[in-house]
């Protein structure tokens, strides 16, 4: 482990509360590198562990829960939302005004299921499950991780500044993709070893054609657009068509086309220098 990576876990520890009760593993939750050997693993504990503990978040928007899972081997956290508002007209929000607003924790496990297609791994493994009567998503909690504004608040530095770069560009385009209206500061999370992963996609999947930043899009993952270009409809359909309605997958798949076409367009002005593996 790098000095980096022992000073993030010190500050994490030493938080007293946007790192230390957010992040705060559950007891036995030692070893789980060795627990769960895939995300296939993963999704049958989040599936099959019986739920033994509820309590609020406290943050958030939607004021998610925070679950404690046990399947005799091991305890874990998990978030669970049950959130589906969708208001048609004119919705204002602290930021913005939207026009058919959609918060929906349908969104959640698409945008999981849309990583795994996409091959990110940037997405913790979420699923649907039913809690107190209530259809919601239940995401795998991240242990020892910080929020991106507590390190930027902190002045932490990544030990590899190219490699955070090409994650956060990965994190933009799966922005633009997906039209989430709610990216901000405290839904990257950050790891010991500096893997960043995006929670909160429950304000995503706009009806709308356009990008929502493509003045941010400048630096492209080829194996990322790669596999954009490999996604079709029937495809997403089959992975999503509990979540996302006919017309929500076609936007999505009209906004890669638009995300394809602008890194073709940079390729050709720009050359190599906006691309990465």
């Amino acid at each position: 482990m790098n000095r980096w990576s022992r000073l993030l876990i010190a500050l994490v520890l030493a938080s007293p509360v946007s790192a230390a009760e957010l992040q705060k593993p559950a007891a036995s939750s030692a070893s789980l590198a060795q627990t769960f050997a895939s995300r296939e693993e993963i999704e049958e504990f989040l599936q099959n562990a019986r739920i033994v503990k509820a309590k609020g978040t406290g943050i958030g928007i939607t004021n998610p829960l925070k679950l404690t899972l046990d399947d005799g081997r091991v305890q874990h956290f998990a978030v669970f939302k049950s959130i589906d508002e969708r208001k048609p007209g004119a919705t204002q929000l602290a930021a913005s005004t939207e026009i058919d607003f959609k918060d929906s924790w349908m969104f959640e496990v698409a945008a999981y299921e849309l990583d795994k297609l996409l091959g990110l791994d940037m997405v913790p493994v979420t699923i649907e499950r039913t809690y107190n009567g209530h259809k919601g998503s239940l995401q795998f909690w991240i242990d020892n991780c910080i929020m991106e504004s507590d390190r930027l608040k902190r002045k932490l530095n990544p030990p590899d500044p190219t490699s955070w770069k090409q994650q956060i560009f990965k994190v933009r385009v799966f922005d633009n993709l997906v039209y989430n209206i709610d990216r901000n500061l405290g839904n990257l999370l950050i790891t010991p070893e500096w893997k960043c992963y995006m929670i909160d996609h429950s304000r995503s999947f706009k009806n709308v054609d356009a990008l929502k930043s493509p003045k941010d899009l400048t630096y492209f993952s080829r194996s990322l657009i790669e596999s954009l270009q490999k996604l079709d409809e029937q495809t997403v359909k089959t992975r999503c068509e509990k979540y996302l309605t006919l017309y929500e997958v076609r936007t999505m798949l009209r906004r890669r086309d638009r995300i394809v076409q602008l890194y073709t367009s940079l390729l050709a002005e720009k050359g190599e220098s906006i691309v990465y593996p």
